[in-house]
């Protein structure tokens, strides 16, 4: 250990990190293809990139002036968006500012943050930069949360619960009876709705009971935007609060902003978008049907994770590879035969199509 290494703090010099994908170029470059022949379909990003409307927004900002601390035409237009009061509203730089701002709320070293494998991977690393102890539940063989196994966990040294719906990477939707389980224990229990545009399930009418109770949701997905990092929370106007007086001042750059109300102001073709996707999800599924030796687990996002009976999943992500292809690979065992793949557009989805085929 370097003289350096050890003025660190332990836990933050040794921390496992989260890996997220590789640019394009990358990818291209490990495949030994070009970067044009690239297909992304490994980070449920937004294939038909953003609108006209969106990139033109982002031109003759006023860049030299510091964004609103208070994020009030965001918040306004999330308000109306939402159909949630203004004051219930938070702007994070993508919704994993928000999970770490949670953290920095509610945990001290050593008290339990907990989630539920396999799912989103920031929870578990945002709890380890916490320093606190993370503790995985397994979810049950149809990927739905255990309430008894849970519930074993909550204890006095517990903080929060995040939940994903739809979860990723398995599709599934949290219900309301298991939600409303984990609420009325007191712990904080954050609802991931990232996947909201495409599932069209939210638990946003909880937050009329419980404070305890936090919907979290972003811009990168539906809305094409993934690079700008814009997210939100929605929770209680006290806990809101809280979140707005611990933040970075200035978390949301004037770009982010500007895309955002472009975003919001042609909601509706993006939608249009979103549809389109989940449609893309459900032809993969019809064809996936008729392939012997691949399954999938019912989705409610714009992905779909593939089971593979005839390769593991690395000689199928190989295989997708050298075909230009590029699909989410996880290190869980319980994911061991199991890859993601992102909806796209309707002629990458005959390129998958053909692609599997070959692999399997």
């Amino acid at each position: 250990m370097s003289q350096l290494e050890k003025l660190m703090r332990p836990h933050m010099a040794k921390i496992a990190t989260y890996h997220g994908v590789d640019p394009s170029a990358e990818l291209a470059r490990k495949a030994g293809i070009e970067p044009e022949d690239v297909i992304r379909l490994n980070a449920n990003e937004n294939p038909y990139g953003p609108l006209d409307a969106i990139a033109e927004s982002l031109t003759n900002l006023e860049l030299h002036l510091y964004p609103d601390t208070q994020q009030r035409k965001l918040r306004a237009a999330l308000s109306e968006y939402t159909g949630q009061p203004f004051e219930r509203i938070i702007a994070g730089a993508g919704g994993d500012e928000i999970i770490d701002l949670l953290m920095r709320l509610f945990v001290d070293p050593d008290q339990k943050v907990i989630d539920c494998e396999p799912t989103f991977g920031m929870y578990a690393f945002s709890a380890r930069q916490a320093d606190a102890k993370i503790v995985s539940v397994d979810r049950t063989e149809t990927f739905d949360i255990d309430i008894p196994a849970m519930s074993k966990e909550i204890d006095d040294t517990a903080r929060i619960v995040f939940l994903a719906s739809p979860n990723n990477p398995t599709g599934n939707l949290l219900t309301e009876s298991n939600a409303r389980a984990l609420l009325d224990t007191g712990i904080v229990v954050c609802v991931d709705e990232t996947y909201y545009e495409f599932s069209g399930s939210t638990l946003c009418p909880l937050l009329e009971e419980y404070e305890n109770l936090v919907i979290l949701r972003s811009f990168s997905k539906w809305a094409g935007i993934a690079g700008l990092r814009v997210g939100y929370a929605i929770a209680s106007e006290n806990l809101i609060q809280h979140l707005l007086d611990i933040k970075q001042p200035y978390n949301i750059n004037i770009a982010g902003e500007a895309a955002v109300l472009a975003a919001l102001e042609h909601k509706d073709e993006l939608l249009g978008r979103a549809k389109s996707l989940v449609s893309e999800r459900q032809r993969l599924e019809q064809e996936l049907d008729e392939l012997e030796g691949v399954s999938y687990y019912p989705s409610m996002g714009n992905f779909l994770l593939v089971k593979f009976d005839r390769r593991t999943a690395e000689e199928a992500y190989v295989g997708l590879a050298q075909h230009g292809i590029f699909v989410r690979r996880f290190s869980q065992p319980v994911l061991h035969n199991a890859l993601r793949i992102s909806a796209g557009t309707p002629e990458q989805t005959v390129r998958v199509i053909d692609a599997l085929r070959s692999v399997v």
